[in-house]
């Protein structure tokens, strides 16, 4: 268990330093969005295109997998979705990001460091993360960006969405990554050596964020919020992984390894991208948050027993 403190540890440590900093005022109230539009337009985008650039061709889970983790995915982020509309009564995009709070996973900052520990192979997140980022991710922004321009979703207006999608410097960095993995293009030099200096600020500049939002002056949290908030983290530790090895087992046959890392990397934390996002768009901001805060905590203490479940360490 030292491997995964080492990972937890200065994760913690980053985000509990932008909290002090947020307590002790040592920064303007303005700093935590300009992080955030930081990581979302600039840093992580180099980020995803320089490891996406970068990863090699490796062995290819089957199938069943991923259809797995995608279903699993699907049915947790409709209960999610569920209970922001029937209980909470949310905006659209503030349901849409709680969704995403109860699915999205932690697959790259958290992800490859664990499942490359637990099983010397970075083949079982790459399906995940490829998978999020272009499927999910493109669902949840493309969505978004529709409806806050109140446009209808007619045959017209969805040749639109490739445009939507594109233009979003996550995707784009990350499809752009993939096109040269997938070539063997070499990036060149100069290129490479302005998206490490800009990417490598991405996690600790995303983590250090989210620190000064949690430390920042917030309006109580009424109790219905409290609930959601508890109610999403729930859904993100405990029902992902559940139904992803009820799935994987039961209905895929997935067994060993395969079973293992799908229930792993579906019982990881809320990603960042889900507190980014919401700082982008102004909505559910506060609630993404603690999501991925408490989610992260919460994780601490589940992933030991998922590891001893697969016999991982033991």
């Amino acid at each position: 268990m030292n491997e995964v403190v080492s990972i937890a540890a200065p994760v913690f440590f980053i985000i509990a330093l932008g909290y002090a900093c947020a307590k002790r005022r040592v920064l303007g109230t303005e700093v935590q969005k300009s992080f955030s539009l930081y990581v979302f337009y600039f840093s992580m985008p180099c980020y995803l295109f320089l490891n996406m650039a970068r990863s090699q061709k490796t062995e290819m889970m089957p199938f069943s997998y991923i259809a797995a983790f995608a279903l699993a995915m699907v049915v947790t982020a409709a209960v999610a979705g569920l209970c922001m509309q029937k209980f909470a009564r949310r905006d659209f995009a503030s349901t849409v990001l709680g969704m995403m709070s109860a699915s999205y996973t932690n697959s790259v900052f958290i992800g490859v460091p664990i499942i490359v520990m637990a099983y010397g192979s970075i083949a079982p997140v790459v399906v995940v993360t490829l998978f999020q980022i272009i499927i999910a991710t493109t669902a949840i922004l493309a969505s978004i960006e529709i409806v806050r321009q109140k446009r209808c979703m007619s045959w017209r207006q969805l040749g639109e969405i490739p445009k939507v999608v594109l233009l979003n410097p996550i995707i784009g960095g990350s499809l752009l990554g993939i096109v040269f993995s997938i070539n063997e293009w070499p990036v060149p030099l100069p290129i490479e050596r302005i998206c490490q200096l800009l990417g490598s600020a991405g996690v600790p500049t995303a983590l250090f964020a989210l620190g000064l939002s949690l430390g920042g002056e917030q309006l109580p949290a009424t109790p219905s919020s409290r609930r959601l908030i508890c109610v999403l983290v729930g859904l993100k530790i405990f029902l992902h992984p559940a139904l992803a090895w009820l799935l994987g087992r039961y209905i895929f046959d997935l067994a060993g390894p395969s079973l293992g890392a799908l229930t792993i990397i579906a019982g990881m934390p809320t990603a960042m991208n889900n507190f980014t996002f919401a700082q982008r768009y102004g909505v559910f901001v506060q609630e993404s948050g603690r999501v991925v805060f408490l989610s992260t905590v919460l994780w601490l203490l589940t992933l030991p027993v998922l590891l001893l479940m697969f016999k991982i360490g033991a």
